[in-house]
């Protein structure tokens, strides 16, 4: 399986999380860059935490036990593809608040 297919899969799995993240990872930003304090920073990421885990129960309870079956079939681990959606979420929030820092000083 190639990379740009493993990341089509990881979209396909994840795309609610990944989208409920960027609202979540856009409104931090904009909070940070209206008024800029350090806690905000903290706060973020708890939130972001919370944010996710909400989240993952809601789709793992929503979600078709079939497309589950899908991605096991295709030789996918649904904690690896959990992993990675994690990660990427988590990294894209660190990537944002760190450019509203540097722009603010």
């Amino acid at each position: 399986m190639s990379v740009k297919e493993r990341i089509y899969l990881t979209w396909s799995y994840g795309k609610v999380q990944f989208l409920v993240g960027a609202v979540y990872n856009i409104m931090c930003a904009h909070l940070l860059a209206m008024s800029f304090f350090y806690p905000i920073l903290v706060d973020a990421f708890i939130l972001k935490a919370l944010v996710y885990v909400i989240t993952f129960y809601l789709v793992k309870q929503l979600r078709d036990r079939d497309s589950v079956i899908f991605y096991i079939n295709l030789g996918l681990s649904i904690k690896k593809l959990q992993l990675s959606i994690l990660l990427i979420d988590f990294l894209s929030l660190a990537v944002l608040l760190a450019a509203v820092v540097l722009l603010h000083g």
